[in-house]
């Protein structure tokens, strides 16, 4: 049994968004559970499809969650449209199991009297998330004290939206009271039925997770390669030390979400160019419980603490329960080097990284002055030059795809402003 199931992939990447912005994080449930609805009643596509298209919609505003997210709802929904469909295509497209349907996202925003301009596979669902959208907008807006302008949904059928959406909405909404139960809440409830029943392979489950992280850590560009770096050392680490696989699983999942917490973390921080003052410093290290807050209802107790206890040192000196000697475990203390490995490795705008015989130096000391378990230093200095050898390769790999996506933005940011003339 996988240490991490499907229904808690849904439910990890929504506690992790909610915990950033509820309202976003609520508008984007809602939008998936109308589609779900909607593609329910047209009966067009097997269970399989309309689950991940459901998926697809729940993360439709993920290219949100590239920098920190402020202001209104409606400022993002109804203005600053291109930047987070953009973003939030190419991250399906290259980071997620759901890459064949990520244009769906991408043209969300699109008029549909422009679609003849465009040619997808998925066209008619992304007309369905489009009106889903724009309904739960305009219902937002009319909660907050400002008007729902009728005579739009009246003026733009047919040009900002698809009729044959709204009229499938309409059918959809008589058949199972969509709107009765967002109001009510009980949608959430068949929304994490609906999601349990895909059974995603292990590596879809990754996908996803590691989907939420690069998205998450594509704020910063160090971050992204911290956690892809303290991922892969772990890992190494397990390997070598002959973890069971069971233990390598919770290692794997503890060390790829060890740092989703900073998602919280002001950008200007995680990339300040100068060494962190006392106060950035107290600010960086609430990323932990930020973490624990995130990850305590959705995953085992093992993978949490191998998440939350990166920092914590055998001394005691750690943070932030300082906790010490045999209550941290094998797995917890292969992360907490491997964390180590990557900070000191990873050149910084304030700091090359360390040659290989300094960091060694650095943990063998902290070995020896009782902060880091000697099991592990030894493992980690004794492979270090292969372990570092394989992280180089996928290094690159990975800027790779950080740079393609960077580029493939303005690329494709730069057509659909061609949209607006």
């Amino acid at each position: 049994m996988s240490i991490i199931n499907s229904s808690d992939v849904y439910r990890i990447i929504c506690q992790t968004l909610n915990t950033v912005s509820a309202k976003v994080m609520r508008h984007s449930q809602i939008v998936g559970y109308t589609l779900f609805k909607m593609l329910q009643y047209e009966n067009a596509y097997p269970l399989e499809d309309i689950i991940d298209y459901t998926m697809v919609g729940i993360l439709h505003d993920i290219g949100l969650y590239k920098t920190e997210i402020t202001g209104r709802m409606a400022d993002y929904e109804l203005n600053n449209v291109w930047d987070h469909s953009v973003y939030g295509y190419l991250f399906l497209r290259h980071l997620s199991p759901l890459g064949e349907k990520a244009d769906v996202v991408l043209y969300h925003h699109l008029d549909y009297n422009k679609h003849n301009q465009i040619q997808s596979d998925h066209i008619r669902v992304c007309e369905h998330l489009a009106y889903a959208d724009k309904l739960d907008t305009y219902n937002r807006l009319h909660k907050t004290g400002m008007p729902v302008p009728r005579i739009y949904f009246e003026e733009q059928r047919g040009i900002a939206f698809s009729p044959r959406s709204q009229k499938l909405f309409e059918q959809a909404d008589e058949k199972y009271r969509i709107n009765a139960h967002i109001k009510d809440g009980s949608y959430l409830k068949e929304l994490d039925g609906l999601l349990g029943l895909r059974k995603f392979t292990e590596e879809e489950i990754r996908g996803f997770l590691q989907l939420l992280i690069y998205t998450i850590d594509f704020r910063s560009e160090f971050t992204v390669l911290h956690t892809f770096a303290t991922t892969q050392f772990a890992t190494a680490l397990g390997k070598y030390m002959r973890l069971s696989p069971t233990e390598m699983d919770e290692l794997y999942y503890g060390a790829l979400l060890h740092d989703i917490g900073k998602i919280m973390i002001p950008v200007s921080i995680l990339e300040s160019p100068n060494r962190l003052s006392d106060p950035e410093m107290e600010v960086m290290r609430t990323h932990v419980l930020h973490t624990e807050n995130i990850l305590k209802p959705v995953v085992n107790d093992n993978v949490l603490k191998i998440a939350i206890r990166h920092h914590e040192k055998l001394d005691g000196s750690g943070y932030p329960a300082g906790i010490s000697g045999d209550r941290l475990t094998k797995s917890q203390r292969i992360v907490t080097v491997a964390d180590i490995l990557s900070a000191l490795y990873q050149k910084r705008s304030y700091k090359d990284g360390f040659a290989l015989t300094t960091i060694a130096k650095i943990i063998h000391d902290d070995a020896v002055n009782g902060k880091l378990c000697p099991q592990v230093v030894t493992f980690a200095i004794k492979h270090m030059n292969d372990i570092m050898i394989d992280f180089e390769k996928k290094r690159e790999e990975l800027l790779g795809l950080y740079t393609q996506i960077k580029e493939q933005f303005d690329i494709i940011y730069d057509k659909f402003k061609d949209f607006e003339s």
